[in-house]
């Protein structure tokens, strides 16, 4: 950490050294607004082409969640509450923070794998996915004191590179302010015995110069998913985050630097184990209830994360150079009982006859999971217009470290007095890439814009196998592993726009974008039917996509956009075929990705937003939807649908606001959500994932500066599968109410 620590701070002292002899200017360049300052007619902006624009004026299909929209809901805690009300966006939300995942446009899952996502998670514009586990989700820190959210759909590899084949996220935090300002928050839930609280204070030290600090805190110690055995929930939670942010802004040169860490407890795996009777080894049946899971091990999870960043912005005079250093360190760990049964419940359930004597499961097998993942990354730029063209020129590098393992506890018999293994692997990985947009306004109207971007990647990975009891190598030559891949890859994006009218805009686009292959470091049992296979290969995906955007009338804004994408080398998500009623391999089946050959998906989208006056007060509608579909073409899934990619996604979302006397407002918000369609696995046995509609309901009262509320999220108190197995099922979390109190100033 040292050596990247170092040079992140001393890129930032280099920029800021080149500014003094501008610091007498007094009048800095004229920024855009704002998103939480703009209008309701699609103003806000987004730098969804690595440089300030207009939301209704970039040719793609992007949203921006701005503060405003995220207090009005009471703000975000989790990515779920975060992405619910953004169309073609799907957030599988396993219970746990370190294997729940993003998803957009049916982009492909690594949800139970060591796998890289197929969406790109960037904070501040540094790439912060990646890693073995709690890659493929936002954490609570990364959630703390947002300014913006920038949700682009669509394939993105040209501009941000590497794994944006499904879109990109770009979390932009809270930028520390010339005025003194503050807010804090604390929420309270009855159900789950949760309370969070947050703060922010804000303070100006000298003209031009100001710091932000930020806090986070939970405290849970009940929740609705229990092991009797171990007298603890699987969903608590503890731990806080903290941020630091420090900004220079003088002359030409606006320069922050960022410091955060966390601690977290968070959620961890559970499942609920259900065998109809008559299934061989399993006479009665043996069904687990829905929320006591007696499992031997008692349920662990953290995830810890320790970030600096510095972000420099020059105006060059004509141009705009953008420097962005960051290096983040996440530490996850998990406990896993593999066949989440306990002795003491195995053997009841065998004097009662529903698992027979000779089953041959081991209720004392476990799992721990660890993973620290160390990523460094510099992207710098340069961006500028001049008369009819806008261009950008940038770099990229990303270093990325992983240390992961995984232990197994056994019982040790007569036959194999192991009592388990250990497989640690280490995992490197480098990228580097050079890419450009150059954009032409053939008329008035009219535009054309290209954009490019060369990678170079390298992985290695280095594992092995070791006996707990002995410390000595074991499993054979399959268990030394020592192996790279290298992969060069161009993407491209062209489009064309046309403004209909000054509110209107219509573009098609073709681009291209590819997703890293890489390694699968847990190996299977070797007794397992399909043996996990080390390497798995690149991605590659060619979209298409047409759309119109815009605001019709005031205080309105639109979006439709139609999408058809083609993969070659799918990667996707299979297992080995164990299972608890595989007499051959009685334990918990491993998940691994392999390319499964090449696929299709499509989609339509559509967004619609309308601001309105009631009465005195004030209101604005949200609705958004989505439909898309995506099936293997070829190879040996030919012909099955993509998994986890729900045939329909929908969302409304109404927020209200009322004043009773000149300093007292009521306020309310609605969110419904709901997922329709689609299966669960790439299998043709697999089964179809759960519908459900979710409504969260809020109502305040708002004194100016200090406001209560009242809220409940999953009003109807919908319980759901996440996810299903042959002899496992996974549930949604039930209804939580609660209140909440902020004061700013």
């Amino acid at each position: 950490m040292g050596r990247r620590a170092n040079l992140l701070f001393c890129t930032a002292a280099i920029w800021v050294a080149v500014a003094p002899p501008a610091f007498a200017q007094d009048a800095p360049s004229e920024a855009l607004p704002d998103a939480a300052e703009a209008d309701d007619d699609g103003a806000i902006v987004v730098t969804a082409r690595r440089r300030e624009e207009r939301l209704a004026d970039v040719p793609t299909a992007a949203s921006v969640i701005d503060i405003t929209s995220l207090t009005d809901r009471g703000g975000a805690t989790g990515s779920g509450e975060l992405l619910a009300d953004q169309p073609s966006v799907r957030f599988n939300n396993l219970n746990s923070s370190v294997t729940s995942e993003i998803s957009i446009r049916a982009s492909s899952t690594a949800r139970a794998t060591n796998g890289d996502p197929s969406v790109g998670l960037y904070r501040n514009g540094a790439y912060i996915a990646g890693g073995p586990v709690g890659g493929r989700n936002f954490t609570r820190l990364d959630l703390l004191d947002i300014g913006r959210v920038e949700v682009l759909r669509g394939t993105q590899g040209a501009l941000y590179g590497r794994n944006a084949v499904g879109g990109a996220i770009n979390i932009i935090s809270a930028e520390p302010e010339f005025d003194l300002s503050g807010w804090a928050s604390a929420r309270y839930g009855f159900e789950n015995n949760s309370f969070q609280t947050q703060g922010v204070i804000n303070v100006p030290l000298a003209d031009g110069l100001a710091i932000r600090i930020s806090g986070d805190l939970v405290e849970q110690d009940k929740g609705f998913f229990y092991n009797p055995d171990n007298d603890v929930y699987f969903d608590q939670q503890k731990g806080h985050g903290l941020r630091g942010q420090i900004r220079l802004k003088r002359g030409p040169v606006d320069a922050i630097i960022t410091a955060e860490t966390q601690r977290l407890t968070t959620p961890t795996i559970h499942y609920q184990i259900s065998i109809p009777a008559g299934t061989p080894g399993f006479p009665g049946g043996y069904t687990q209830d829905r929320f006591r899971y007696p499992w031997n091990t008692a349920p662990r999870a953290s995830q810890d994360v320790d970030g600096l960043q510095a972000l420099v912005r020059v105006d060059l005079g004509g141009a705009d150079l953008t420097s962005t250093t960051s290096f983040r360190k996440r530490t996850s760990e998990y406990d896993l009982d593999n066949d989440a049964i306990s002795p003491a419940e195995l053997a009841r359930a065998r004097a009662a006859g529903q698992i027979g004597a000779l089953t041959p499961l081991d209720a004392s097998t476990a799992s721990y999971v660890v993973d620290t993942t160390d990523n460094f990354s510099q992207d710098i730029h340069v961006s500028g217009a001049s008369d009819r063209f806008t261009w950008l020129v940038g770099a990229e590098m990303l270093l990325l470290d992983s240390d992961f393992s995984v232990a197994t506890t056994r019982t040790p018999t007569l036959a194999n007095p192991s009592p388990g293994n250990i497989a640690p692997a280490r995992l490197h990985f480098e990228s580097y890439a050079a890419y450009g947009s150059l954009g032409f306004d053939i008329t008035d109207s009219l535009n054309l814009t290209g954009e490019l971007r060369y990678t170079r990647d390298s992985r290695s990975i280095s594992a092995r196998l070791y006996d707990l009891g002995t410390g000595l190598p074991t499993g054979g030559p399959s268990r030394i592993i020592d192996d790279s891949i290298n992969a060069d890859n161009l993407s491209y994006n062209a489009t064309l726009s046309y403004k209909l009218t000054s509110n209107i805009l219509a573009y098609g686009k073709v681009g291209s974008s590819y997703r890293a292959g890489g390694f699968n470091t847990r190996l299977s049992d070797p007794r397992a039917p399909s043996p996990v296979q080390v390497l798995f290969g690149n991605e590659n995906s060619t979209s298409y996509e047409v759309g119109i955007k815009g605001s019709p009338i005031r205080r309105g804004y639109f979006a439709i956009a139609g999408y058809y994408t083609e993969l070659e080398d799918l990667i996707a998500q299979v297992d080995d075929g164990c299972a608890l009623t595989n007499p051959a391999c009685p334990i918990a089946a491993v998940a691994y990705l392999t390319n499964a050959g090449d696929a299709k998906s499509w989609g339509i989208e559509a967004e619609y937003s309308q601001g309105f006056d009631l009465g005195e007060g004030n209101g604005r509608l949200a609705l958004c939807g989505s439909r898309q579909e995506g099936k293997v073409k070829s190879g040996r899934y030919d012909g099955l649908d993509l998994a986890q990619v729900p045939d329909w996604l929908a969302s409304a979302n109404l927020n209200l606001r009322y004043p009773v006397t000149k300093d007292v407002a009521l306020t309310s918000n609605v969110l419904i959500s709901g997922q329709w369609g689609g299966k669960q696995e790439l299998t043709a046995t697999s089964v179809d994932l759960d519908d459900y509609v979710l409504v969260n309901l809020r109502v305040g009262v708002d004194f100016g500066k200090i406001s209560v509320s009242a809220f409940a999220n999953n009003v109807f108190d919908k319980v759901y599968f996440v996810a299903q197995a042959p002899t496992i099922n996974r549930y949604s979390q039930p209804r939580v109410v609660g209140v909440e109190g902020r004061i700013s100033f």
